[in-house]
């Protein structure tokens, strides 16, 4: 390679790329969906231990609950004060709610403090069939990119006017190490249908929802070729000015200037010998006019000039129709 006129010799990283045939395909495939199922198991009892938690969300007007192996719901905030907290939010019952979707009943079961005793039944007995409005959130490992995230759909919320059916919310469990359990945001994607998106610890550990790495570009090496031994002082000199040439443009970044003064570049004030002056006593006019505007009535030297304080005397101050005592007193207010 040339640059510049130079000649380079570059070195590419090689990649390896694994051989791919019908066979390998096939078991990279079942090891995938292997994979597949058991994230979804560990993602659903890493998830069962939030059973019992509710997270707040509040967006403007409405605010929102999710409580784990119950419900999401929409209402009103209860405005705060008088015994309602800022947060969490409390609903308002005066202003109508919405559920957005149900957990099934028999995952709250295992809530129950008074359960039934279960009687074993005979060998030959059937597995009962479950009631027609048995219904379980379905549960997905779902992939974007190398990013993998539990999704659980809800159905059976509050009936929607608009379309005559229930209300139902898409609710995502992300990984999110830094972070407690917490809703990142919710919409609504279409009529009466919602999507929720939640951050928490608890899937980060299974390495199978981790965020995936950085992935870094391999880098490519490159080296002058010298034609003989004698180029290399010449070559050394200019890779040194190349450097000295690097740090001066790193160090001369440009500063903001405010009122044609650069903030930072100590051209006035910061060095030794260099000091800020008090300004002198001076009355303004306006130009063409002649007639003061304003007048010094009291100056104070600095503590090094001894703090020595004159003032206009009393006479003069009635003069301009100046009280001397309401000098005198903001005088003792602004030492103060």
């Amino acid at each position: 390679m040339v640059l510049k006129g130079r000649p380079y010799l570059c070195q590419i990283p090689t990649v390896s790329i694994a051989s791919q045939n019908d066979t390998v395909k096939a078991k990279d495939k079942d090891e995938e969906a292997a994979e597949v199922a058991r994230a979804t198991d560990r993602g659903w009892e890493l998830l069962k231990e939030m059973e019992g938690n509710c997270m707040y969300f509040i967006s403007g007007w409405w605010s929102y609950s999710f409580c784990y192996n119950t419900d999401v719901k929409q209402f009103h905030q209860l405005p705060p004060g008088k015994g309602a907290p800022i947060f969490p939010p409390m609903e308002d019952p005066s202003t109508p709610s919405y559920v957005l979707g149900k957990f099934a009943r028999n995952q709250r079961a295992s809530s129950d403090h008074n359960p039934k005793p279960q009687i074993d039944p005979p060998k030959d007995t059937p597995p009962p069939t479950p009631p027609l409005n048995h219904k379980t959130p379905t549960t997905q490992l779902r992939a974007k990119g190398d990013l993998r995230y539990l999704v659980q759909t809800l159905s059976g919320g509050t009936t929607c006017d608009l379309t005559g059916r229930d209300r139902k919310i898409e609710v995502q469990f992300h990984c999110h190490p830094q972070s407690a359990d917490r809703i990142g945001w919710i919409k609504e994607v279409s009529t009466c249908s919602y999507l929720m998106v939640i951050y928490t610890p608890r899937l980060c550990n299974d390495i199978a929802f981790l965020p995936p790495r950085e992935n870094k570009a391999a880098p490519i090496t490159c080296q002058e070729i010298l034609a003989s031994p004698s180029d290399i002082p010449e070559w050394r000199a200019r890779k040194q000015k190349e450097k000295e040439r690097k740090s001066v443009a790193a160090s001369s970044s440009s500063r903001p200037i405010v009122g044609g003064i650069e903030i930072g570049g100590m051209k006035l004030v910061g060095k030794e010998g260099q000091r800020i002056e008090t300004p002198p006593a001076t009355a303004f006019t306006m130009a063409g006019e002649g007639a003061t505007k304003a007048q010094t009535l009291a100056q104070q030297a600095s503590k090094e000039e001894g703090a020595k304080l004159t003032r206009v005397s009393d006479e003069e101050l009635r003069k301009m129709g100046l009280d001397p005592g309401v000098v005198d007193g903001a005088r003792r207010e602004l030492a103060e």
